[in-house]
């Protein structure tokens, strides 16, 4: 299995210097990065697409057909994340109908790239923020794995996301939470830390360095993973660090120079 990490000043550096190993570096859908990051390492970019309010229908396919044959992209991600007033037609909302939206939004990309390049990844509950209003069926793992199911798509895992799905809908075993997502279509693994206090929003934030308790819930994944219960994905990313305001303050060299070798360890156990 691939390792991979959230491209940063920081990371680069410690790569660099030969303290940190990487297969590849995961990139933003942001052209210019893409291009820069590309010259000094194997990278592969991570889209923005969210089926949310028609954040599918502006999808630039020239760009990411580009980026599949010129990077090391090898599946396309889309973020099931759904709105109360994406479903305002329905007669009611359902899971059913959940699922019935997302497979139709899916539809046309799958149409045009082959369900086999495509991923859905799940997302926090409540979704903080990525949007307004979410519909709580779309951190229900039954509804997750019918989508992925009907779509013929893969799967890609946040573990950081499904705890926080956990904490926002009063589920208290995470571990069977996990085990009910569509883990035997797993092409994708995210690790990051989550804050241990909640913020004012009363909700634990993630792309933070992994705590004790993070390492234990990574570590028994990977279990998972090799006993052969969940599909031995292609790329595991660590989702700490970036690039711009939004990560400034959260791309620590420190943390990178001590978790990364670790979890490079675990990703080439499997």
């Amino acid at each position: 299995m691939q390792f991979a990490i959230n491209y940063s000043p920081q990371a680069e550096g410690l790569w660099r210097d030969g303290r940190i190993k990487v297969d590849l570096f995961k990139c933003p859908d942001w052209p210019d990065l893409v291009a820069e990051v590309s010259k000094i390492h194997k990278v592969y970019v991570h889209f923005s697409l969210i089926m949310w309010r028609g954040g599918m229908d502006t999808v630039d396919h020239r760009l990411l057909r580009r980026w599949l044959e010129a990077t090391e992209t090898a599946v396309i991600n889309t973020h099931f994340a759904l709105a109360r007033s994406d479903l305002a037609a329905a007669r009611r909302i359902s899971a059913d109908s959940v699922v019935d939206h997302a497979a139709r939004v899916l539809a046309p990309l799958c149409e045009r790239f082959g369900t086999e390049n495509i991923v859905v990844e799940n997302i926090p509950f409540p979704a903080g923020g990525w949007m307004e209003d979410p519909l709580e069926e779309v951190a229900d793992p039954e509804v997750i794995s019918e989508v992925v199911r009907r779509s013929g798509c893969g799967f890609l895992l946040d573990i950081a996301h499904a705890i926080r799905a956990c904490e926002g809908t009063g589920r208290s075993d995470v571990k069977a939470y996990l085990n009910a997502l569509p883990v035997h279509a797993l092409r994708e693994l995210h690790v990051v830390g989550l804050l241990p206090e909640p913020d004012e929003q009363g909700l634990r934030q993630d792309h933070f360095a992994l705590t004790e308790d993070d390492w234990a819930m990574t570590e028994w994944s990977l279990e998972r993973i090799r006993a052969g219960a969940w599909k031995k994905p292609a790329v595991m990313a660590f989702e700490y660090g970036g690039v711009g305001e939004r990560f400034a303050w959260r791309s620590d060299a420190a943390v990178i120079a001590e978790q990364a070798p670790r979890l490079y360890e675990l990703a080439k156990s499997v």
